[in-house]
């Protein structure tokens, strides 16, 4: 029962791609050869020279996708970096892909080719409305961003070049040479480290936050401070029994080999002892350190100030990339 009610939750785009390929792969595989044979077409025009933005625009042809910048008055108003607008009832065949000018370079190119990966899918219109109406950060939700970021992450940076310019340097401050390799932006390019390490690792995003169940506790003290007269202690005293803010897991990139056990889920905290709530900025701190659910296997844990920080972002807190490699 429990499994079934999952399965209605998935994106349909998501369930769409399994059915497509016959249900023998998982959905990661499929996006991966699809980014994999995209880029092997493209070699076969390749030229030298190329820029980045002019390497995604012949892909995105590739997949019968314009590329063009946002006019001003939408690049003004629209809070993502790019959007797909597809053609027609069969949406996925031929459309036009919208960057905003106005964003760095290195977001634009990987939203770009985040883009071209939801091509992918078997888009439907219901799959499309299935995403107007899910909240961003919701499980099924981040099922089909989190696989489109996997196959935005190939055909940007595909995983043998990638690896071949990373020559043995697997840390965070080859960071800035990769990103003038691949013109991808720093955050992908620290994830990219981990999905693309030949080995057990991890990276993602942390944000310094409560839990849901105490931010809704603490909205309703600070809200209706009156409701504590019909309980027991003051409205302080209550608000004093909610956990304070911690780090807590927000995006998660792991290697091919990193394995299901180590997973940290989403929202689960860092602790307090670890460097993430040490780090200044514009540095790179290093420890060895385990993971918050793998006590028992410590590793080479990197961390810096995020470049790209949210409009409610704590100042004093800002959010944290990390980068974990198995000892």
């Amino acid at each position: 029962m429990n499994r079934n009610r999952t399965e209605k939750r998935r994106d349909p785009d998501v369930v769409a791609l399994v059915e497509a390929g016959g249900g023998l792969s998982d959905a990661r595989s499929l996006v991966l050869n699809q980014a994999r044979k995209l880029n092997a077409s493209y070699r076969r025009f390749e030229s030298c020279g190329n820029t980045t933005m002019e390497r995604l625009k012949f892909i995105a042809s590739l997949q019968g996708l314009t590329l063009a910048p946002m006019n001003i008055e939408r690049s003004q108003h629209e809070r993502r970096d790019a959007v797909i607008i597809l053609n027609g009832a069969e949406k996925g065949n031929k459309g036009q892909i919208l960057y905003n000018p106005d964003r760095p370079g290195g977001r634009q190119a990987f939203s770009v080719a985040h883009e071209i990966a939801h091509t992918f899918f078997p888009s439907t219109s219901g799959g499309a409305r299935f995403r107007e109406m899910t909240a961003s950060d919701s499980q099924e939700m981040n099922e089909l961003e989190r696989l489109c970021d996997l196959g935005a992450a190939e055909v940007l940076m595909p995983k043998e070049e990638f690896q071949a310019c990373v020559a043995g340097n697997w840390s965070i401050e080859s960071v800035e040479y990769l990103v003038g390799e691949f013109g991808s932006s720093r955050e992908a390019t620290v994830f990219r480290l981990a999905s693309a390490y030949p080995g057990v690792a991890a990276a993602g995003l942390l944000c310094f936050r409560r839990t849901k169940g105490d931010q809704a506790k603490l909205k309703s003290l600070l809200q209706y401070p009156q409701a504590n007269l019909f309980g027991s202690g003051t409205s302080s005293q209550s608000i004093s029994r909610i956990a304070d803010p911690k780090y807590r897991r927000q995006s998660f990139h792991t290697s091919d080999d990193f394995p299901t056990s180590y997973t940290v889920r989403w929202n689960k905290s860092f602790d307090e002892n670890s460097i993430v709530y040490r780090v200044g900025p514009n540095e790179v701190m290093s420890s060895i350190e385990p993971l918050p659910n793998v006590m028992e296997s410590e590793g080479t844990l990197e961390v810096m100030h995020a470049p790209y920080q949210r409009e409610d972002t704590d100042n004093e807190h800002p959010d944290i990339l990390f980068y974990w490699r198995a000892a």
